[in-house]
């Protein structure tokens, strides 16, 4: 044990010196930094606004956020976005005949779009470094919904009466029915002025990933879940009439800007 001791004492000695010159450069370099960020880079925000592209499980959304940094670790947004909800039965097929058609999904009823508004908060887990990297923040909301369901036409083959008794192939634009012989989908704006609504409720929860690398832009990469209630149902496809609840998952890209309101 005692011929042990110089060499644990050299190994000790060495370990520290190690400490010490990894620390006292980590330790000037930090501080370098700071002093050679510009004056915005060390400025405390207390608004926040964000834009936001969105894939989900059911579609693709746009929307906005409208926060206020009330600490460090706590963010309050007012939020609004626009998506398109589609079923999850939904296949595309197409008929062979000697019209052009396009492709048409079997048995859908509605275009579905949801316009969302709600409180939600922003809340730190992890936070950045001083070099740099990511931080983490989970997020929850809840607000309103509306939903907008524009009828699906389809582009059908009809019989017109003649005169003489005979009847005329035509072609014609009509919704879903059981035992329609289909040939397409109609044009989009077939339907507009039939567009109903849907009231309803939504909450989510989530985390925020902030990849920016300097305090005046926004930049986040977010992952959430959506859970979301229609009371009066929607129905989407034929199979489906007046579903109720969804349930959806979203990844979305956010940018924008932190800024002092004076």
């Amino acid at each position: 044990m005692i011929a042990l001791k110089p060499q644990v004492m050299r190994m000790l000695l060495l370990t520290l010196l190690g400490a010490c010159a990894f620390l006292l450069p980590a330790q000037n370099i930090d501080i370098q930094s700071e002093d050679d960020k510009p004056l915005e880079e060390r400025l405390i925000y207390s608004r926040q606004n964000t834009f936001k592209v969105a894939l989900h499980s059911q579609g693709l959304g746009l929307g906005f956020k409208i926060g206020k940094i009330k600490t460090v670790n706590l963010t309050r947004n007012w939020f609004g976005e626009a998506v398109s909800l589609r079923s999850l039965k939904e296949i595309k097929t197409i008929t062979i005949s000697q019209y052009t058609t396009r492709p048409f999904v079997y048995g859908k009823l509605n275009y579905a779009y949801v316009l969302r508004f709600g409180f939600g908060e922003d809340r730190l887990i992890y936070g950045k470094p001083y070099w740099g990297g990511v931080e983490t923040r989970w997020t929850y909301s809840v607000g309103a919904s509306l939903a907008l369901l524009k009828p699906y036409y389809y582009y059908v083959i009809g019989y017109q009466p003649t005169a003489s008794g005979d009847y005329v192939e035509t072609i014609e634009e009509h919704t879903f029915e059981p035992g329609l012989n289909i040939l397409g989908r109609a044009a989009f704006t077939k339907g507009f002025l039939e567009t109903k609504v849907s009231p309803g409720v939504n909450a989510s929860a989530g985390l925020s990933f902030e990849v920016g690398k300097s305090r005046t832009r926004a930049q986040s990469i977010d992952v959430e879940v959506k859970a979301e209630c229609f009371p009066l149902g929607i129905s989407i496809m034929d199979s489906e009439r007046n579903r109720r609840f969804f349930l959806t998952f979203m990844l979305s890209y956010n940018f924008g800007s932190r800024f002092n309101k004076y």
